[in-house]
């Protein structure tokens, strides 16, 4: 793998464990990691999206302390376009930028312009949440001083797409694990409210469309293989909050990429889709590259997905669904 390809994004749990994350087995997985993704600890002053365990002002202080110390570069979330420039201002320069955080993420491309007029020197990284799936759209957002653009979470299977944003010059990262229904109906909503700081459990929201396997089969993800197949085009490879119940699973997320084995895909899901760990295996090697090549519409082939259905061992959760 890369150095310095992945940033990871961070819940109330990685806040509290930074000083286990730096340390872990004496620094091991730091030369992977391009930055941290983090929400503001006051999530309904800026609502950047969290996970509903709460962190201190305290804690988020020694986050970026600890970070700064050991080299990893820290990036605020700002996803909701619900803001208030005065605020923003406000726990930036009194807060932020003088613990070292030198990038954000923001949806909103008018607050992004506004922000780049203010602080020239911050890196401005575009957010999934702004759903952009065409290169006009990336263009658009880089007029406002995006650096770093992020595509809709359904791009990740667009290899031609992934590959045309590359040679137009354009720096993007994508997620190969979020899982997501493509265009998911309840995405707008279930985004807006986990911005806003609200938990919303399995049973409200991905039972509601995963409702068989071949939505599942058609949803935002993509193997390891696959992935190494477009590392080239993919500047920063964003693993979301919850792809990881620990360090050690990173590591051997890591190991995996060099050594190219088969793996249970479901062990790298960081949505509410990762229910579907529990009892259930679907092996990474049943996918091969027309898999990937043949599912980036919004028209489900059954007939065709048939063919890699067939492949995987029983799965408990969807024959409960049939």
């Amino acid at each position: 793998m890369k150095k310095q390809w992945i940033t990871l994004g961070f819940n109330a749990s990685g806040i509290c464990a930074i000083k286990n994350f730096v340390n872990f087995k004496s620094g091991k997985i730091l030369p992977y990691i391009r930055d941290v993704h983090f929400p503001h600890y006051d999530a309904k002053l800026l609502s950047s999206g969290r996970a509903p365990r709460d962190f201190t002002k305290r804690q988020t202080k020694y986050f970026l302390k600890t970070c700064r110390a050991n080299g990893v570069d820290t990036t605020l979330l700002l996803n909701s376009g619900n803001y208030n420039l005065a605020d923003i201002i406000r726990v930036l320069e009194t807060f932020y930028l003088p613990l070292g955080v030198n990038s954000l993420v923001v949806s909103d491309k008018r607050l992004a312009g506004k922000l780049k007029t203010l602080y020239p020197e911050l890196v401005l990284q575009g957010s999934c949440v702004s759903y952009i799936d065409t290169l006009e759209g990336l263009l658009e957002e880089k007029k406002y001083g995006i650096e770093l653009h992020n595509p809709a979470t359904w791009t990740i299977r667009n290899m031609p797409f992934i590959r045309q944003i590359h040679e137009h010059g354009l720096q993007q990262k994508q997620m190969m694990s979020e899982g997501c229904v493509r265009k998911c109906e309840l995405e707008l909503w279930h985004r807006k409210e986990a911005m806003m700081g609200y938990y919303r459990n399995f049973d409200e929201t991905c039972k509601t469309v995963v409702i068989d396997i071949y939505t599942f089969l058609m949803s935002s993800w993509i193997t390891i293989q696959q992935l190494k197949r477009m590392e080239y085009y993919i500047d920063v490879l964003k693993l979301p909050r919850g792809t990881f119940s620990n360090f050690s699973e990173l590591e051997r997320f890591i190991t995996l990429y060099d050594s190219g084995e088969p793996y249970n895909i479901l062990d790298f899901f960081g949505t509410h889709v990762a229910r579907l760990k529990y009892d259930n295996f679907i092996m990474s090697d049943v996918f091969d590259d027309a898999f990937f090549d043949h599912t980036i519409s919004d028209e489900i082939n059954k007939e065709f997905l048939d063919q890699y259905a067939c492949k995987l061992d029983k799965i408990p959760f969807f024959e409960k669904l049939t």
